[in-house]
């Protein structure tokens, strides 16, 4: 999960100007969280979701930033109607009781004037933990 967060930070300010602050508004057409397991150690399996919502607001002089980030649980996509309604029932993202998945965070990290991490927290089926993501 913390890849697909940061795959998203990462497209949205890759063509960022130095301009003190920007606000980026995800771009719902090209923004696709993705996120991958093992399946029984037999080979990778690559997923996303086709609902994101959300800002990040970066300013470069400063060395600050923020990130408000809402993916729709719901819109899970991994290739099969069958599967997707796997991954939502309430083993896995409980979707009926927890639809969204959220990261937000104030606490972006610069090497020079180079994003390098963010740190924040990320919100799934109602848990929150602290998480680091690697901007690259």
């Amino acid at each position: 999960m913390h890849k697909l967060i940061a795959l998203a930070i990462a497209a949205t300010l890759s063509s960022a100007a130095y301009a003190a602050p920007e606000t980026f508004t995800l771009d719902h057409n090209h923004t696709l969280p993705r996120f991958e397991y093992s399946h029984l150690g037999h080979s990778m399996q690559l997923n996303r979701f086709d609902k994101t919502d959300g800002k990040i607001v970066l300013d470069r002089v400063a060395h600050t930033g923020s990130a408000d980030i809402t993916i729709d649980a719901t819109s899970v996509n991994t290739g099969s109607t069958l599967f997707n309604g796997h991954i939502q029932g309430e083993g896995l993202l409980d979707t009926a009781k927890y639809p969204t998945i959220t990261f937000k965070s104030n606490d972006f990290k610069f090497d020079g004037d180079k994003l390098v991490a963010v740190n924040g927290d990320l919100t799934i089926k109602g848990i929150t933990k602290p998480v680091t993501l690697t901007v690259n």
